[in-house]
């Protein structure tokens, strides 16, 4: 499975651009950025069987987060390992006497060389069985969108609501949200979304990303207004 960029690493990659012209209806497309998969999950969604998307999206949710928890133990696995290697060195190294009598000087023992560990020493990008283990925000943002085409509109709302808590570039979460709230008649949550939405446009200066929240934001002004 292909990666590109991370957002903390910042992600990009559009699987689609909106077309809200004036007046128009938003397009239900996935056109946030993110990861570039191809597995189960996205094959359910595309094939637009939206209730297998949903639990795969979940599944690979999980095994993000279990990726993420992996890495971290290691980390700090790694981290004690070196703690208590420089401490054990320090107690049985003895300083020696060298030059003999009446110029001695102490050379001390240099301690054992400290492991060296990065994220790709712990992370597991990929399961056995292909499944996408990485990127935890953006999974839930597509069980999100799954569970929007199910109907599901309140479990849609948490779903997207940690998603966009998650991974603070999801602005299409944010413009999904505005309208959920819009429609629950809950004007101070959609424009709370909207203001996000904008602020997240100077993250995204120029190309498509930057037109697709334009037309976004166009569209929440005219429904707030």
């Amino acid at each position: 499975m292909k990666t590109l960029a991370l957002s903390v690493l910042s992600i990009s990659l559009a699987f689609s651009a909106p077309a809200l012209s004036q007046g128009s209806e938003p397009i239900d497309e996935i056109i946030s950025r993110g990861t570039n998969q191809k597995d189960p999950a996205m094959s359910a969604w595309h094939a637009g069987d939206f209730a297998k998307a949903e639990i795969e999206f979940d599944r690979n949710a999980f095994c993000a987060l279990r990726a993420e928890r992996n890495f971290i133990s290691g980390v700090e696995t790694a981290r004690d390992s070196s703690i208590t290697s420089d401490l054990a060195a320090d107690a049985v190294s003895t300083p020696q006497p060298v030059g003999g009598l009446g110029g001695a000087s102490v050379v001390e023992s240099a301690p054992p060389p400290i492991p060296q560990y990065n994220s790709s020493s712990f992370k597991n990008k990929e399961s056995a069985t292909k499944r996408t283990c990485e990127d935890r925000g953006f999974q839930l943002y597509m069980k999100g969108l799954s569970q929007l085409k199910l109907g599901k509109i309140v479990e849609a709302k948490k779903t997207l609501s940690r998603a966009a808590n998650m991974r603070k570039n999801l602005y299409d979460a944010h413009f999904r949200l505005s309208l959920l709230e819009y429609q629950d008649g809950n004007l101070k949550g959609a424009a709370k979304h909207l203001k996000k939405l904008k602020k997240l446009k100077s993250s995204y200066k120029f190309g498509e990303a930057n037109k697709e929240i334009e037309a976004q934001i166009a569209y929440l002004s005219r429904l707030l207004d």
